[in-house]
């Protein structure tokens, strides 16, 4: 509905906008010959009054265009969000490309491209037809400026889509060498300084690509003003050749010159709107063959219970191999030396990495993939650029209170404001407070298992008792694994695993 709304005010915009043009060529004629008793205030108050309406149908296209726009925008990601639910993307910069740029670009297609089209089209088809109705002369010169519209926007649409497929591909290729020189970041000053600058990945290219798709755009508007031009100057010369001196006192006559005159400013700008629909071709295309792993999922077993490793590990790490039990509740310590695999044994246990061996529950085997309520709390957490509260729901629906009660619960009830944002734009978290308010998510979403990564790296050891001691707390009621080369002193009654 919103969608349609917006093409009906663009098209209402567009007409008033022609209408004027018309009323105001056959009025300055008309001006130039009327008789004594000549009726100048209706022509002026119709003028004003399209002027109006005008200007209260563009801002209205806007106000329910962005509207659509946001709507559009928030229901796509939506979609984006419940197809990848589970599933796992290689690269990093394509998730966040998808979601931050792909999907606006579909969602623009209504506003930046169909609306504009369908006005065109719908000027186009009204000037025709009027004009054939009021038997103006030369007006069919009007059908022909409209077979040329048609013939410039379907070359520039070909060439647009061609440009379109190159900038695609190299924008994926600078994504992909940015990626991979980020990534680098840590040590880029044991990097001459010469050196660093000629490893950076250059959008040159990508860049020029743009900026040749953009001097298309601006040729077809020029070759189609100067196609309008040209029908200009041979409609006036026929009409020297072969109107009687009659067809001059007709103030109508005025109306197809001035139309063709500024055809470029009521039809050409529709040619402006091309990179939108490339921008949105190209996003559906992206999202709809994003590459995407499933994550597998095991049944939950009826009655957790002690957890039997046997020859277990990493799929990545073939000689890692943990034969151990795991008990229904308490603290178990996983120990190792950096690179010793830790990490990869908390995400083959919860299912997120392919894994060998055996892992059972209550007797059953559970086989590959996720386990319903076994929480992976990884080593640096994920905080999404949104809202406190969309952070601690993820997707589900707690009470405000209850969102409150587990900030208070990991230290964090500074965080007052539940619809405060953080991340990039909002509020930015210190370290401890990211591992904190990964914790809050895991009671909130509670869970039987928690498989904690480094949840002490880079806190103080103030920071570090405070959260030891709420795990022990949660330790009491559900198991909780641990993979940390920082043991407090005070670890509490548990088991530890040593690889």
């Amino acid at each position: 509905m919103m969608a349609f709304l917006t093409i009906v005010l663009a098209v209402i915009h567009g007409l008033a906008g022609l209408a004027i043009l018309i009323v105001s060529s056959w009025f300055i004629a008309a001006c130039a010959i009327a008789a004594p008793g000549f009726n100048y205030m209706l022509p002026a108050v119709v003028i004003r009054g399209l002027a109006l309406l005008r200007i209260g149908s563009g801002y209205a296209h806007m106000w329910v265009g962005h509207k659509h726009l946001l709507g559009l925008t928030a229901f796509l990601r939506l979609q984006l969000f419940a197809r990848l639910q589970s599933h796992t993307i290689s690269s990093h910069s394509e998730e966040v490309e998808a979601l931050a740029s792909h999907t606006e670009a579909i969602a623009a297609i209504w506003v930046g491209w169909v609306s504009q089209q369908a006005s065109a089209v719908m000027m186009l088809l009204v000037s025709s037809i009027s004009l054939w109705w009021l038997r103006v002369p030369l007006g069919g010169w009007a059908i022909v400026l409209a077979v040329l519209w048609l013939l410039v926007m379907l070359l520039l649409c070909w060439l647009g889509l061609t440009y379109a497929k190159n900038i695609a591909k190299e924008e994926q290729v600078f994504r992909q060498l940015s990626e991979s020189q980020l990534a680098s970041a840590p040590i880029w000053h044991l990097k001459p300084g010469d050196a660093l600058t000629a490893a950076m990945p250059k959008a040159m290219s990508l860049w020029q690509s743009n900026l040749l798709l953009q001097q298309r755009v601006m040729q077809a508007q020029w070759l189609f003003q100067g196609g309008a031009w040209l029908l200009l100057l041979a409609s006036l010369l026929g009409l020297v050749h072969a109107a009687s001196d009659a067809d001059f006192a007709e103030p109508l006559l005025l109306i197809v010159p001035m139309l063709l005159l500024s055809a470029g400013d009521w039809l050409g700008r529709s040619y402006g709107t091309q990179p939108a629909l490339n921008r949105a071709i190209q996003g559906n295309k992206v999202v709809s063959t994003m590459p995407a792993q499933a994550l597998a999922f095991s049944q939950k077993p009826v009655v957790p219970d002690d957890i039997q490793l046997t020859d277990f590990g990493s799929a990545n790490l073939p000689e890692q191999r943990v034969s151990t039990v795991l008990p229904k509740q308490g603290m178990v310590w996983v120990t190792g030396p950096s690179g010793s695999g830790k990490s990869q044994l908390l995400q083959a246990i919860a299912g997120l990495v392919d894994s060998h061996g055996i892992r059972q529950c209550s007797g059953h085997s559970l086989g590959p993939g996720l386990i319903n309520g076994w929480l992976y709390l990884e080593q640096q957490p994920i905080v999404l650029a949104a809202t406190l509260k969309h952070n601690l729901c993820m997707g589900k629906s707690f009470r405000d209170v209850a969102l409150q009660a587990a900030l208070s619960e990991v230290g964090l009830s500074h965080l007052v404001e539940l619809g405060e944002w953080l991340g990039p734009g909002g509020r930015q978290l210190s370290g401890g407070e990211r591992k904190r308010l990964n914790i809050a998510r895991a009671i909130l979403h509670d869970g039987p298992v928690w498989l904690v990564d480094e949840p002490f790296e880079g806190l103080d050891p103030d920071a570090i008792n405070r959260l030891m001691a709420l795990l022990t707390d949660h330790a009491q009621s559900k198991l909780v694994v641990i993979a940390s080369h920082v043991v407090p002193d005070y670890a509490g009654p548990s088991a530890t695993l040593t690889l």
